[in-house]
This record gives C-alpha cells, sequence and structure tokens, in this order.
C-alpha cells in the first residue's frame, strides 16, 4: 500500500503541457520532473513550511490529473445516483481527500526515488498508456500511466502500480459503501476523513518539531 500511493502521486505532479507536438511521455516526464523540483526546493525544508508546499503540490496536481474522468469513472453506474449538484460535491471532496492523504505521505517518505520512461502506445484518438518503471528502494516498480487528451491537453486519469488500478480500487470500495449509504452519506463520510487526516498532520508535524 505504502509503494503504491507513493507511486501514484509521484507520477501526477505537475502542470501539463498544451503543445500540439508533444507526445504524453513527453508530458509526464515534464510533470514528474516539476512535481520533484518542488519537493526538493530547500525552501520547503522547514517544517514551518510543509503546510504551503502541500497547497502547491495539491494545485499542480489539480493541473496535472483529471480529477473528474477519474471520479466518474470510480462511482461507474452509481455516477448516475449523484445529482448534479452531489456530483459536483464529490468531485470537490474526493480531490481534497486525495491530496490531503497521498500529498502528506509523499511530503513525508520521499527520499529521491527515480523515474525510468520505456514507452508509449496509442489507445485511441484521445487516449494514451505510458509505461515507466519506479526505482523503488533499489527496486524497479512497473508503472502503467493512462492518460486523456482534453482541449489538446493530456492529462493523468488512471495509474495502474503492479497490476492494480487506482480507478478499479476505489471503485470496488465505493460500490461496498454505496450498497448501504446514501450519496449524501458518503460526502459526508469523506469530508469526517480530511478531517482526520488533518488532524493526523498536525500532530505529526507537532510532534517533529
Amino acid at each position: 500500500m505504502t509503494k503504491s500511493f507513493f507511486i501514484c502521486v509521484l507520477l501526477v505532479l505537475s502542470t501539463p503541457s498544451v503543445s500540439h507536438s508533444e507526445q504524453p511521455i513527453d508530458v509526464l516526464q515534464k510533470s514528474i520532473n516539476t512535481g520533484i523540483a518542488i519537493l526538493e526546493d530547500p525552501q520547503y525544508q522547514d517544517i514551518t513550511e510543509k503546510n504551503r508546499q502541500q497547497e502547491i503540490l495539491c494545485e499542480t496536481a489539480w493541473e496535472a490529473f483529471d480529477f473528474k474522468e477519474f471520479s466518474k469513472r470510480v462511482l461507474g453506474s452509481n455516477w448516475r445516483t449523484f445529482t448534479s449538484r452531489q456530483r459536483e460535491q464529490f468531485l470537490d471532496v474526493f480531490s481534497k481527500f486525495l491530496c490531503k492523504y497521498y500529498i502528506t505521505r509523499l511530503q513525508e517518505r520521499y527520499t529521491g526515488e527515480k523515474v525510468v520512461y520505456l514507452s508509449q502506445q496509442s489507445l485511441a484518438d484521445s487516449r494514451a498508456l505510458v509505461k515507466v518503471n519506479v526505482l523503488w528502494k533499489g527496486v524497479e516498480v512497473p508503472v502503467e500511466v493512462r492518460m486523456l487528451k482534453r482541449n489538446d491537453t493530456w492529462k493523468v486519469y488512471d495509474i495502474i502500480v503492479l497490476g492494480v488500478s487506482g480507478v478499479r480500487n476505489y471503485r470496488a470500495q465505493f460500490q461496498t459503501i454505496l450498497l448501504k449509504q446514501s450519496p449524501t452519506q458518503v460526502l459526508r463520510l469523506i469530508e469526517n476523513r480530511i478531517k482526520q487526516e488533518e488532524k493526523r498532520a498536525h500532530n505529526k508535524r507537532s510532534a517533529d518539531e
């Protein structure tokens, strides 16, 4: 689990390119390089700057990751049971939770991991699959990154680590939850998880000071 969420966040941090000429693999590489630069920026090494660093990483993740596409695929057929307003709320709180959960841990555990870019494959006119290896503690971990082109911009919408898809993983969780809870209750559940993550991060940083 630790390896999977670390790699997922590492692979989506940055601002995507809007150039017609750039390929998905080029966009992904620029994204990763920019995300790593933020993580390694000396101005954020002080514990008091971690909140600001997290805000910047979350903002850049918003630019690189297609949260709407990801959310629709995660909810699957349940997307239709949400009202238009509830869909907007889900997109908002779910993306906030993902940022809070994954980026906080990325800040805590990043130790200079590297990415090896292998290949890209066209799946359709507007979809592509990029294959990379992430060097994790001396081991090369195979990762497949699915990207979607919207308005001439390539964005990530799913990441498969060791054969495990982020979309499928969360879809299974939400399908189980929605068998017993309403969309409103699910939204409240995610909001509570955000508060728990904020409290956990605060307590850890206070202990590290």
